[in-house]
């Protein structure tokens, strides 16, 4: 078994960072202007947002395993078997789908019919190099 951390952009660090920020900012007027109930209402929700940012970084991997990947960010986890995967594809840019990434650049994994996956592990060569190994092993083996 393999692991590979997410790349993490430099806009992630910037939402945790504003987010930081917002919190301290309306919640020092909020307790000025309303109170420390009020202040702690809204403080909980920036800080429990935050927190799940943060751990965000910590869960987000790629684990290649003996006959399967397993991506996981947060709660969210997939497991795609390596001879369901059609195509993988390098991608810069937007993308709107299932992402388990902290980055904007990094892979598309097109698995089953029509179902696709975007990850972005910090070292993306050694990453595509490793995961095709392992579909070609699997695919001796079948």
């Amino acid at each position: 078994m393999t692991k590979y951390s997410s790349k993490v952009d430099w806009v992630y660090k910037a939402s945790l960072l504003l987010i930081a920020c917002i919190d301290i900012l309306i919640s020092s007027n909020t307790f000025y202007q309303e109170g420390i109930f009020a202040t702690l209402i809204i403080s909980s929700i920036l800080t429990l947002t935050l927190a799940y940012l943060i751990s965000l970084y910590y869960t987000t991997s790629y684990l290649l395993h003996h006959d399967y990947i397993k991506c996981s960010s947060g709660w969210i986890v997939k497991k795609i078997t390596y001879q369901a995967i059609k195509k993988i594809e390098k991608n810069k840019g937007l993308y709107i789908g299932w992402k388990l990434s902290l980055a904007h650049d990094g892979l598309i994994i097109y698995y089953h019919d029509g179902n696709e996956l975007f990850i972005s592990p910090e070292n993306i060569d050694q990453f595509i190099e490793s995961l095709e190994q392992k579909i070609l092993t699997t695919n001796d083996y079948s």
